[in-house]
């Protein structure tokens, strides 16, 4: 027997028969190619475009607002100083409150569409119809879609989800399931035509907004605010973005008024309040003054030092002049012989007599050196003298008086400036404190003053909140469905589709297709590949025959000379598979057919005595005996079995015969090799058509008889795991001599890349086949 000595080998992919196996498929790549596109088309044809509309504001880093009006109290310049501030001025554009206002000023919890057959085109701005919703008996609901029809004059028909019709009339109020709305019919209304109505709890159409609106703060320092929406009427979307502007700019003058109606309260009560206090210091100062007698406390304090300082150089030069007086009070105390002092700076009047004195003192004396003391003009002097002395005494004691009165007023003057002077420190002091709560509330009175003003001309002042840079506009291109990559996208998604199915099929996949499936797997050779037929086809292989699968045969035979060895007897060849439906018998009928010739007969015989097929290929189904008759009938003459084939003279038929219950016993009885040596003798080729050997163990009883075995596996049925276990009978040593045959593959491709021709151009076969079989059949 044949020792094959099996190894496993090294597994690598092909990258040819890769590809390959995915172009055999071509026609599902094409198919999955012209629906996707076609859908991308039909897509592109009927979706709504949408369109990105984007408005712009500006915002200023320190506005100009109110709160500037108390800047100065608290020392806080309000504005939008940094990017937080900034992003708390998104939170409330996309607050509900400022879009709950957008949504009813523009209305657009309603929506209006002009009914189509394919598609609803959405109206916008100028409608045949406005709807206006006056109450709601619910507020639960989503939405609720009616249909307008039937107008006839002030008449309409409401149809809704229900088929319930509600009739109503123009500017009239009617009840729906939701609440009371009234419809007014504008001047593009077309009779005939059909719309439809659909009214969204308002709350719904704010929950959309807050999604779809998109707010992007492209530069922080630049202070710029970009706020997009995405909608399917770019008018619609316009208008939205330019009420949110509008509404946030209201928004923001609303909270300035309000804050200034605030301020200027906050003011009002505060210049109330700084007034009293104020009239209450001035009061108090006017009370201090009056019990002081205090006009202008420094100036008087200043007049006080003044006189004091006056004074007391009086009161010196009276002290003096009195001390002048004393000494000359004594000089006039004395005798009459003596002159006084003059010229002293004392009273004229007391000059003069002293001075008279002198001189009757100096006459006198003159005359006492002519005269005695008797003399009558000496006694005379000496009266004046006396006279005078008298008078000069009187003098000095009034000079006394007066400067002695004078000082006492001076000591008194300056005794009372000293108290005045004393008094100054501590009522400058606590006229001081009121003079500066006095100051305090002017100033915060006058500061109150100012404000008000400041507040009352930002008040009048109407400054919008931001700046609109950039007005609602909308892009040219739209956003959705871009062509641009929806047609690209259905070409690659035509592509993937059929390529991961058929990734995961060819993965799932473990059957057989080629000789490289088999070569992957095994070292066994190859002989041949069997075209695949349909039915319609002649499954014979006939007398000049230049078909497909007679060629096939051909090469078959050709092939098993390499394989088949030199012997002077009948060469044996036992033909057999994994499991049944591979194709045995068809491949032992065509070789028999085909190797039988004039100069070689051939034999073929049934040896599948458990499920004989061979019978279906005989164009007279009598019942003659056969092989099973032969091995339990020792009786049973040999030439009663043999049967001339009607297609191929040189070629005799031995049939299974009757289904026998112990086929096994029969086969190994011994009768069924003596059957191969008598026959040996008679014929050049012997074929056995034996059992699939995975079903039964009835071919493994004869397989001692081959020369050689063509192990037939089917294309597309077969499984891989079918040749291990062929490599395992080799190896068990089994089977000998072993060889592939490859039935049923496919002629377009060869199975999966392989593209074998038997015809040569002259094959007698004609293909009737619609293309659509041709191009979806497997």
């Amino acid at each position: 027997m044949q020792q094959i000595e099996l190894q496993p080998k090294e597994e690598k992919i092909n990258l040819k028969n890769v590809i390959a196996k995915y172009l055999y498929k071509w026609p599902w790549f094409v198919a999955s190619i012209i629906i996707c596109l076609a859908v991308a088309f039909i897509y592109l044809r009927y979706s709504i475009p949408k369109y990105q509309s984007k408005t712009t504001l500006k915002f200023d880093k320190k506005q100009n607002d109110l709160s500037s009006a108390l800047a100065d109290l608290d020392n806080l310049g309000i504005g939008l100083g940094n990017s937080d501030e900034l992003k708390g001025e998104a939170a409330i554009v996309n607050s509900r409150p400022l879009l709950m206002q957008v949504v009813q000023n523009l209305n657009l919890n309603v929506e209006y569409f002009s009914a189509g057959d394919i598609k609803d085109s959405q109206l916008f701005g100028r409608t045949p119809i406005t709807a206006k919703v006056l109450s709601y008996t619910t507020e639960k609901f989503v939405k609720f879609e009616y249909t307008l029809t039937d107008l006839k004059g002030d008449q309409f028909i409401l149809n809704n989800a229900k088929k319930k019709e509600i009739v109503g009339k123009f500017n009239i109020p009617i009840k729906l399931d939701f609440g009371t709305i009234v419809l007014q019919r504008n001047s593009d209304l077309v009779v005939g035509s059909k719309y439809k109505i659909i009214f969204w709890s308002p709350i719904e159409r704010v929950k959309k907004l807050e999604k779809t609106i998109q707010i992007n703060i492209p530069d922080e320092k630049a202070m710029l605010m970009d706020i997009s929406l995405v909608g399917s009427l770019p008018e619609k979307s316009e208008a939205i973005l330019n009420e949110i502007t509008r509404q946030y700019n209201l928004d923001g003058q609303r909270d300035k008024n309000l804050q200034a109606q605030n301020t200027q309260e906050f003011i009002d009560k505060r210049l109330e309040v700084i007034t009293k206090d104020l009239s209450g210091v001035e009061n108090q100062k006017e009370d201090f003054q009056n019990r002081n007698r205090i006009v202008d406390l420094q100036a008087q304090a200043e007049l006080a030092l003044q006189n004091t300082s006056e004074n007391t150089k009086v009161l010196l030069q009276q002290q003096a002049q009195l001390d002048l007086l004393n000494s000359l009070s004594g000089e006039a105390s004395k005798g009459n012989n003596q002159l006084m002092p003059s010229n002293l700076g004392l009273n004229p009047s007391l000059e003069q007599t002293i001075s008279q004195y002198n001189s009757l003192i100096i006459s006198r004396n003159k005359t006492l050196k002519q005269a005695t003391n008797e003399n009558p003009a000496i006694i005379e002097m000496n009266k004046e003298i006396a006279s005078l002395k008298e008078v000069i005494r009187d003098n000095i004691r009034e000079q006394k008086q007066t400067v002695q009165t004078g000082i006492s007023q001076l000591q008194n003057q300056i005794k009372t400036s000293n108290n005045v002077i004393e008094k100054v420190p501590g009522q400058s002091k606590v006229y001081r404190g009121i003079e500066r709560q006095q100051n305090l509330k002017e100033q915060l009175f006058l500061f109150l003053l100012q404000k008000r003003e400041e507040n009352a001309i930002n008040l009048s002042v109407d400054v919008p909140k931001a700046k609109i840079v950039n007005p609602a506009f909308t892009e040219d291109i739209p956003v959705s469905p871009k062509k641009e990559i929806i047609l690209p996208g259905a070409l690659l998604l035509g592509l993937l589709i059929p390529f991961a199915v058929l990734y995961l099929l060819f993965l799932l996949d473990d059957k057989i297709y080629s000789r490289e499936d088999i070569k992957e797997r095994s070292g066994l050779g190859v002989l041949v590949d069997i075209p695949s037929l349909s039915d319609t086809e002649n499954h014979l292989v006939q007398k000049n025959d230049f078909s497909e699968l007679a060629e096939a045969f051909r090469v078959l035979v050709s092939n098993l000379k390499f394989v088949l060895p030199v012997k002077d007897s009948a060469k044996v060849i036992m033909v057999t598979s994994s499991v049944k439906g591979e194709g045995k018998t068809l491949v032992s009928v065509n070789l028999a057919l085909t190797i039988a010739n004039k100069n070689a007969r051939a034999l073929l015989i049934g040896s599948d005595i458990r499920n004989p097929q061979i019978q279906r290929y005989d164009d007279e189904p009598v019942k003659r005996k056969g092989l099973t008759e032969f091995l339990y009938d020792e009786s049973v003459n040999v030439d009663e079995l043999v049967h001339t084939s009607t297609t191929n003279p040189y070629c005799d038929v031995i049939y299974a015969g009757a289904i026998p219950p112990n086929p096994q016993e029969l086969l190994s009885n011994g009768r069924y090799q003596k059957l191969i040596e008598q026959m040996s003798s008679r014929y050049t080729y012997i074929i056995i058509d034996s059992a699939p050997l995975m079903l039964v163990s009835d071919t493994l009883s004869i397989a001692d008889t081959a020369d050689a075995t063509l192990y037939v596996v089917r294309s597309g049925v077969s499984k891989n795991i079918l040749i291990d276990f062929a490599n395992d009978l080799v190896k068990d040593s089994k089977l000998s001599n072993v060889s592939f045959v490859i039935n049923d593959v496919s002629r377009r491709a060869g199975g999966y890349g392989y593209n074998y021709s038997y015809g040569y151009g002259y094959s007698q076969t004609k293909d009737n086949k619609s293309w659509w079989s041709k191009i979806f059949k497997s």
